[in-house]
């Protein structure tokens, strides 16, 4: 026999070898799926994301810097209810048959909890009596105030837009793929930190003038001292602060919508992200036995060998006659959750400013500059008082665009919010 004649036989026995289940690997890269990729980045960080896309709906996040925190002129918005854990009762039900509870977003309490804000903390330090660095309070409250607008703008934008998906797609999509919208956050940052840092640069020249800052347009370049500290000083400084900014700004952004709270209509609790993400283990059981599925398909092909598949799928279609893959929906006003109704995603409105009679609020500490149109504003308008920090939604109802019996005036006897950093 030649000896191309017995490699031919040697590889026709390779290729009748049988294949070899690993038992280890399978059952220690099954609990990874759903320890990790399941529990932890779907559960927990897609759900992040879908918070995030219920607060855009809300449009609870300050992002007009004419307006509250930045301002005394208010932020006031239509509060709307907002459809969170919707529920299907199987997999092949549409979206006639979904409940869901009905949210509401405490927009006033939220906007009101920047009063204990950093931004506000450098909008006190930068009074004109300051001393010879009181520009700089003043420079940095123009650039951080427009960057944590701007912020807020991209969030609402983006996570509006990601509404549109059902709720678990947006759970996959973010927990999969979150991590390429905060890396195009930080780009964002990295160019609107530098363009800010830039043209708040006459801020570092402001003069004074009877015991307020002049008025932008009487700001002169032509001040020695302040040229010379500004190429000495604040050049080092404001590089340093636009090479930092990028990162902080795009941390906040993610973490700034979770400080929000809300209200299931016909309750009285107030939640949180936290209450929210342990509601979504419970109502969304349905996709934690599809995503298992597919991980047990994939695990088991690729370590148990093809002929697993027909085990796993028995085994399957025996769970879902046994009723593992539905869910039991409640009963019509059950913890407040309404059935065969889902309203559309829609983005809660803001009110108009009425210049001539403004709804005021001051929320930071307003900077002493002379500025004719706003004075005339503050003149002709009215001033709010601070909600408490243990304001409430009565019975999870809405009314004219504000939140009925809401617990409102800043007395020291009210809860304090947690630290806000920016």
């Amino acid at each position: 026999m030649s000896t191309s004649d017995q490699n031919a036989i040697d590889e026709k026995k390779g290729e009748n070898t049988e294949f070899k289940p690993d038992f280890k690997g399978f059952i220690k890269n099954y609990l990874i799926s759903i320890i990790f990729t399941i529990g932890v980045g779907v559960f927990i960080v897609g759900t992040i994301g879908l918070y995030t896309t219920k607060v855009a709906q809300s449009n609870i996040l300050p992002d007009d810097v004419e307006l509250a925190p930045f301002t005394v002129i208010d932020r006031i918005v239509n509060d709307i209810y907002v459809d969170v854990n919707i529920m299907k009762p199987s997999i092949f039900s549409d979206s006639s048959e979904c409940s869901s509870q009905k949210a509401v977003f405490n927009s006033q309490e939220y906007l009101d909890s920047f009063k204990r804000s950093f931004l506000c903390y450098i909008k006190s330090k930068a009074n004109p009596d300051g001393g010879l660095f009181s520009n700089a309070p003043l420079y940095f409250s123009h650039v951080y105030e427009n960057l944590i607008a701007k912020n807020f703008l991209a969030t609402n934008t983006i996570f509006l837009y990601l509404s549109q998906l059902p709720e678990s797609l947006i759970m996959i999509l973010f927990g999969l793929f979150g991590i390429a919208i905060w890396l195009l956050m930080y780009f964002f940052n990295m160019c609107i930190s530098i363009f800010y840092h830039f043209v708040s640069i006459p801020q570092l020249f402001r003069d004074i003038s009877d015991d307020k800052w002049e008025s932008n347009k009487d700001i002169s370049f032509i001040r020695i001292m302040k040229l010379i500290m500004f190429f000495f000083i604040w050049v080092p400084v404001g590089f340093i602060s636009a090479t930092l900014s990028p990162l902080f700004f795009t941390l906040y952004g993610i973490f700034a919508p979770l400080f929000a709270t809300y209200q299931i209509k016909q309750t009285n609790k107030k939640n949180n992200v936290f209450d929210f993400i342990k509601d979504t283990f419970v109502y969304k059981k349905l996709l934690f036995f599809i995503l298992a599925t597919v991980s047990l398909f994939s695990n088991g092909y690729k370590y148990l060998g093809p002929a697993s598949v027909i085990g796993i799928s028995i085994a399957v279609l025996f769970a879902y006659f046994m009723g593992l893959y539905s869910n039991e929906i409640p009963e019509p006003g059950v913890e407040g959750f309404t059935n065969k109704i889902r309203q559309n995603v829609r983005q809660a409105k803001v009110e108009e400013v009425n210049y001539s009679n403004a709804k005021l609020v001051e929320i930071c500490k307003q900077i002493p500059e002379i500025d004719e149109k706003m004075e005339k504003i503050i003149q002709n308008g009215m001033f709010r008082p601070l909600v408490g920090g243990n304001g409430t939604i009565s019975n999870g109802t809405i009314s004219n665009g504000t939140i009925s019996n809401g617990q409102q005036g800043g007395t020291k006897k009210h809860k304090k919010f947690n630290f806000r950093i920016v």
